[in-house]
């Protein structure tokens, strides 16, 4: 038996239970005994293997938890004071909690992220405001051209006009078989309309200005398959198509790179955009392909000797010139022959903006979804007899649709801004060529192409060609206008592609 003395308790325990046995208490120099009572209390029974376990996990989950807290009021310390950190000196602590460096770390990241997006977003949407400004400024600069040129060509057209019906009629008497005369003057070359999409689109095209040109004769219709087959018969010439190309002018190309052939037009299997990707989705590059196989292999011309040639290029077309006592015309001349003393109309028929004419095209062009759907409305897929449209003014046939007609002048987009600086009679284009990759990078606002790489081989260079093609489409390419502006690739005969003479006047 224990005691419980000044207030301490005394417990004892017995075949494991618990009595109170005697309580003593001093109070007031009294001793007083009380003894134990009946009662028992029982002791929970010994914690269990499983119950510890347990108990050890609750207890490390709520110091994790604890220390989590004390993290968590530590990095919302340090976020409001996140201005004070920099991304470089928290690469470089070691002393801060490795969990909230690495939160900030992050925070200050995504904040930099954000604020150079809104500095790239910023510079752009500026540099955008500059060229919306100075393309507007040239726009602005252009319609006063136009409207110069519109009064000085007010001031002399009634009399040419006269002058060219009368030297028309006298020229065409003695005009060469299958050609007629296409009075000298002066016309107005290139786009007059500035909508701005029209402008930034076809940028090659402007700025529009006066040109004067002497006359001359010229082919009524492009040189068809009949009179390519007495030239190739005369002269037993072999087109670029059929010989493919030297390996001495391109050394390290491969041997099948060099093959003759032409590039053939292949609609696509459904609809697409032909703005966003590549044209090489309805080109195909087909060996065999020539002018006597136009559609390659397997195809001939046979019912087709009236059609215009095609799978030419310009070496090919120059021969046949040459050959015929002719020569090919100047981009100027050209477009002088295409309009037909029609000013400043859109199309060369000169009846408005429609393209077709009391219900009738009057062009072979694309209808449909270019480039996977045809509807043939003209009533022709690819390439049409010659003078299965209505002439122009003046008697030229398919100056509009059917093949693109190549020129002799090298092609330059911005050849018009250098041009109305030094304007002069009978222009002849651009002194020197560019290629492809030129081209590619051109400037519509400034008329620019970077300089020529180096050195190049002809058969790599641009030249004019005009008037569209029977895959020219109102919804794509539009360039059947008679102010549209193209190029030829002399190293690439395509079946789209031909030409037609002019011949200079005789004394």
């Amino acid at each position: 038996m224990l005691a419980l003395l000044c207030g301490e308790v005394t417990v004892c325990v017995m075949r494991s239970k618990l009595k109170i046995l005697a309580m003593a208490v001093v109070f007031g120099g009294v001793f007083f005994t009380g003894g134990c009572n009946d009662t028992e209390v029982v002791l929970p029974p010994a914690e269990s293997a499983e119950g510890r376990v347990e108990s050890q996990n609750l207890m490390v989950e709520r110091e994790a938890s604890e220390k989590l807290d004390r993290r968590r009021a530590e990095l919302q310390r340090a976020v409001r004071g996140m201005d004070q950190y920099t991304i470089e000196g928290l690469e470089k602590d070691t002393t801060m909690d490795p969990f909230v460096r690495d939160a900030l770390l992050m925070a200050k990241r995504q904040k930099e992220e954000r604020r150079l997006q809104k500095e790239k977003e910023r510079v752009a949407l500026m540099e955008r405001e500059r060229e919306a400004g100075e393309f507007l400024a040239v726009i602005a600069r252009e319609k006063a051209l136009l409207a110069a040129a519109e009064a000085e060509y007010a001031g002399y057209s009634v009399d040419q006009r006269v002058r060219e019906v009368a030297e028309r009629r006298e020229r065409n008497e003695g005009a060469p078989e299958g050609m007629v005369w296409v009075p000298g003057g002066k016309f107005l070359r290139g786009s007059v309309d500035l909508n701005a999409r029209q402008r930034q689109q076809y940028g090659e095209e402007y700025p529009a200005h006066l040109v004067e040109v002497d006359g001359f004769y010229m082919d009524a219709t492009e040189v068809t398959n009949a009179q390519f087959a007495e030239f190739v018969k005369a002269t037993g010439y072999r087109t670029l198509a059929e010989t493919g190309m030297k390996a001495e002018d391109f050394p390290e190309a491969r041997a099948e790179d060099l093959k003759g052939g032409a590039n053939v037009f292949k609609k696509t299997s459904g609809k697409i955009d032909p703005w966003k990707g590549s044209p090489w989705r309805w080109w195909s590059f087909t060996p065999g392909a020539t002018w006597r196989h136009p559609e390659g292999p397997g195809s001939d011309i046979k019912e087709k000797m009236d059609h215009p040639v095609t799978c030419v290029n310009y070496d090919d077309a120059v021969a046949y010139a040459k050959w015929a006592g002719k020569r090919l015309p100047t981009e100027a001349e050209w477009e002088r022959a295409a309009r037909g003393g029609e000013h400043a109309k859109r199309y060369i028929w000169g009846k408005g903006d429609e393209m077709l004419v009391d219900g009738k095209w009057m062009a072979n062009v694309y209808q449909g979804d270019f480039p996977s759907r045809h509807e043939q409305a003209d009533g022709y897929l690819l390439t049409a007899p010659v003078k299965s449209y209505p002439a122009n003014a003046w008697g030229l046939y398919d100056m509009a649709g059917n093949v693109w007609e190549i020129c002799n002048d090298y092609y330059h987009p911005g050849y018009y801004h250098t041009f109305v600086k030094q304007a002069h009679k009978n222009p002849q284009g651009p002194e020197s060529p560019i290629t492809a990759n030129e081209r590619a990078a051109f400037d519509p606002v400034a008329g620019t192409c970077p300089m020529p790489r180096g050195e190049s081989n002809a058969l790599i260079h641009l030249r004019v060609a005009r008037g569209g093609s029977f895959l020219c489409s109102a919804e794509y390419c539009s360039r059947f206008r008679a102010s549209a502006r193209h190029y030829h690739e002399v190293l690439t005969p395509s079946q789209h592609t031909g030409f037609r003479c002019v011949q200079d006047k005789k004394h």
